[in-house]
């Protein structure tokens, strides 16, 4: 015959059971949930972003940059710099504070740099590639860590650039 006892400790097991097994599904949509919702976030930032990127203005700046003529740093400065030309000079730092920003936040982990990279690593490598020489001269001379977060984002997504090349 089943005792009551033995009847008891099985229902408690099988309901602890139950209740494990449930707690462990709760987790685990949780954490789904919550990925989803980041990834969700990402995404706005990063739109928000790139629409600042496409306003007229801002593109307007950057594709005047790329236009820009120099021989070398001295030529640079005595062309677009601060004392020379202070509104091609804040249209400089205007443009590489954009995508050090970016740089940072990909750095940090708030966006993804396969997002970024898809949509703007052409932009940023013309960017980089363009002002490359005037940053690297500007740290050596002013001791000054210029355009880090932008160089450190343009080694992130020259990759993601190399894959979307068509064969």
């Amino acid at each position: 015959m089943i005792d009551i006892g033995l009847i008891s400790v099985v229902v408690s097991a099988v309901s602890l059971s139950v209740a494990a097994s449930y707690y462990v599904m709760n987790i685990k949509n949780a954490q789904k949930n919550m990925r989803t919702t980041l990834e969700t976030r990402q995404a706005q930032l990063f739109m928000q972003i790139y629409s600042s990127f496409h306003e007229e203005e801002f593109f307007e700046k950057f594709t005047n940059i790329l236009s820009w003529k120099w021989k070398d740093y001295d030529d640079f400065m005595g062309k677009y710099g601060y004392r020379a030309d202070p509104k091609a000079w804040r249209t400089f730092g205007s443009v590489g504070a954009f995508f050090e920003g970016i740089g940072v936040l990909v750095h940090r982990g708030l966006i993804d740099v396969d997002l970024v990279g898809e949509l703007l690593s052409r932009h940023i490598v013309f960017f980089w590639d363009k002002i490359k020489p005037i940053s690297l001269e500007m740290r050596r001379r002013l001791e000054v860590p210029v355009d880090v977060w932008l160089e450190y984002l343009y080694n992130e997504v020259k990759p993601v650039m190399s894959k979307q090349r068509l064969d």
